[in-house]
């Protein structure tokens, strides 16, 4: 990878600022006021217009010409309930709440993008908007921004994503086609009959089928683990109330995350009929609930070749064009069924230390990133 020769240092060390700031104030799904308002007051300071949308979210416009297209630039704001275990100086200040995911360091990242492109506006062929997404981690905000009609007024023509990760060294990566994952939360519920276990054979122990369905779920993974990527995961648990009652009643919940949308509609559909066979044999009642439902990522063909083109020039060698999609899901997905769209992912593992993955209480990342991630987006805006 070259060494960096591109955006002032002034800029990165503001994003840099801005980054611990919000990472010592996170804030939780659909309560993002100060966030919002601290994101609202620099785009103003800056000369950027911006107004709240949709309660906690906020857009931000730069016109160049109407007549010109527009990019809309996504930033999630929101943080995670989780209690941070870090101990640098910027650590979390609000009790129970983190920035787990690098949200802060995207919302700080685009604030430096809009400052740099604001200075620049005379190099600019289109007209920006600034899309500030509150909620994104409870998957609501991308509808409610559409709701509010934040792809209109001016119309968004191309839309830009972006995220940290830090499992690798400084690098990105452009996916050729899905970008992440067709995914689903499901429960699966299980009705057997209660009875004193002093009297066992008047009952139906739905905790002894639960265990069933978790042998099932383990072999769906196994039979299916050379087809494209998927994942078949349960992850909580609840059944019973009391110990020397047999269980009537148990509830799994878990994650169907699959490359696309065939692929998961096909092992939905596999293990709902394995369930009617194990609901047959045991006698038991088996249901399985799709509680919600978010499409894959795709990135447009042109898109992808711009991106490739800034990444090859800004990371060399350390730049990757991806074949197979990740199976996180980012519900930006319902923008880019409106809109062309472009998914990156910046890497940035932090060297020389033991790194933590997403959504974990010790989650950080190399912030040297932030100079690459500015000069490949910027570039890839003035390519468009």
């Amino acid at each position: 990878m070259r060494k960096f020769t591109g955006i002032n240092r002034e800029i990165i060390n503001e994003v840099i600022k801005i980054r611990r700031y919000l990472h010592q104030y996170p804030e939780i799904s659909e309560k993002e006021y100060n966030t919002s308002n601290y994101i609202k007051n620099y785009l103003n300071e800056i000369g950027i217009k911006s107004e709240i949308i949709g309660d906690t979210g906020v857009v931000g416009t730069l016109i160049k010409d109407l007549n010109y297209p527009t990019i809309g630039l996504r930033a999630e704001i929101d943080a995670l309930p989780i209690e941070e275990k870090n101990s640098f100086e910027y650590i979390s200040k609000n009790k129970g709440v983190m920035h787990a995911c690098g949200h802060d360091g995207i919302v700080a990242t685009v604030l430096g993008l809009s400052k740099l492109l604001n200075q620049n506006k005379e190099k600019l062929n289109c007209n920006i908007k600034f899309i500030f997404e509150p909620a994104e981690e409870v998957g609501k905000g991308a509808k409610k921004l559409i709701k509010e009609n934040i792809l209109e007024n001016p119309k968004v023509n191309n839309m830009i994503i972006f995220h940290f990760a830090n499992s690798q060294s400084i690098g990105m990566e452009i996916q050729r086609n899905i970008s992440t994952a067709t995914i689903g939360r499901i429960s699966i519920d299980i009705l057997g009959k209660s009875t004193h276990w002093g009297d066992v054979d008047k009952g139906l122990n739905a905790i002894s089928v639960a265990g069933k369905v978790i042998n099932i779920i383990d072999e769906i993974n196994n039979n299916f683990k050379d087809k494209s990527p998927f994942i078949l995961g349960i992850g909580m648990i609840n059944g019973g109330i009391k110990n020397n009652i047999m269980a009537e009643k148990v509830k799994l919940e878990g994650s169907l995350r699959a490359a696309n949308n065939e692929n998961f509609q096909y092992i939905l559909k596999h293990l709902e009929a394995q369930m009617k066979i194990l609901s047959e044999n045991s006698k038991s009642i088996i249901k399985v609930n799709l509680e919600s439902h978010l499409p894959s990522v795709i990135n447009n063909p042109y898109l992808v070749k711009i991106g490739e083109q800034v990444g090859k020039e800004v990371f060399d060698k350390k730049f990757i064009l991806g074949k197979e999609p990740y199976l996180a899901g980012d519900n930006a997905a319902y923008y880019f069924e409106k809109v062309p769209g472009l998914r990156i992912v910046f890497f940035a593992q932090k060297e020389n230390e033991k790194n933590y993955p997403l959504h974990n209480s010790k989650f950080d990342f190399n912030e040297e990133i932030f100079q690459y991630a500015i000069e490949t987006i910027y570039k890839i805006i003035l390519n468009l």
